[in-house]
């Protein structure tokens, strides 16, 4: 009975920590999104719902979060698809641009990596 009651309880614990720890992940939206694309500042793709099977259409507005600070590309800024071109994406997470540089002359190939910051809620883009 000791044996029992002991499986149940590390299994319940095992549950908890799991669920805490989904609940508390940050970004690491490429790992459940296909069909990744950037037009200007908007990053499109098709995320899988919380159910795992069922797809959503999605976008989210990268200018909202995303800054050019230099010639290097920042979270938690803004705007920055209005000093930066060529803006694209290296494989399904990492966003790069040619950004302006703060003497408005020259330009910096910079890139940041979108899963440090976005994340799939339940089939939505969002920004955590």
């Amino acid at each position: 009975m000791l044996r029992i009651l002991t499986t149940f309880l590390i299994s319940i614990f095992v549950t908890f920590t799991l669920l805490i720890g989904n609940a508390l992940a940050v970004g690491e939206f490429s790992k459940t999104c296909y069909d990744v694309e950037i037009s200007d500042s908007t990053l499109t793709a098709v995320c899988a719902k919380a159910d795992g099977y069922t797809p959503s259409e999605t976008s989210i507005d990268l200018d909202e979060y995303i800054g050019n600070v230099d010639g290097t590309l920042e979270w938690n800024d803004h705007k920055f698809s209005l000093t930066c071109g060529n803006i694209g994406l290296i494989g399904n997470n990492r966003l790069r641009a040619e950004c302006e540089r703060a003497d408005q002359v020259n330009y910096l190939g910079t890139y940041i990596n979108l899963d440090e910051h976005i994340t799939n809620s339940d089939g939505r883009l969002e920004f955590e």
